[in-house]
């Protein structure tokens, strides 16, 4: 065996101070690289942790404030349907009152116009009684100048009585 360390000229001395000399400096690195290392990696896992689970609040958070939303704009589609719903019916009785008071205004002018109409037919008849008693008194005194028989008299106050009844 010995030759074959010589072959690959193997020295145990060198051999013990190169392990010894591997084993510090994998102390060192461990002491000065490997544990600082670590906090760094463990603090940077903490800190996305953190920021996840905030994240995870926030989007809950979110999500509350999107629900309100959503909640509040029903509200206010359904207050607006309201509104228009109250604006349709106070429109409607407008309408209706609006409609009533034309008619109640149409049936006061037409009952005044008959109002008028029937006194300008008393005026009328009155007139027209007038003028026929006018008639008869001329037509009386026509008569009577000329001499009548009971015929005539008859047959003068049957069309007398006509005529007043016509103009009536």
């Amino acid at each position: 065996m010995q030759a074959i360390f010589q072959a690959l000229n193997f020295n145990p001395w060198t051999f013990l101070f190169q392990a010894i000399n591997l084993l510090v400096v994998m102390g060192l690195l461990y002491v000065f690289l490997y544990k600082p290392l670590g906090k760094i990696l463990a603090d940077r896992e903490a800190r996305i942790e953190g920021n996840l689970n905030d994240a995870a609040a926030a989007r809950e958070k979110a999500e509350n404030i999107l629900a309100e939303y959503r909640q509040q704009l029903q509200g206010a589609r359904q207050e607006a349907q309201t509104i228009l719903d109250r604006a349709a019916k106070m429109a409607e009785e407008t309408r209706t009152e609006i409609i009533n008071r034309a008619r109640e205004e149409a049936e006061r002018t037409l009952e005044q116009a008959r109002g008028e109409i029937e006194g300008e037919k008393s005026k009328a008849l009155a007139a027209i009684r007038s003028e026929a008693a006018s008639l008869a008194v001329l037509a009386a005194s026509k008569v009577l100048e000329r001499s009548l028989t009971p015929d005539d008299q008859e047959r003068l106050a049957r069309e007398a009585l006509a005529e007043v009844e016509r103009l009536q």
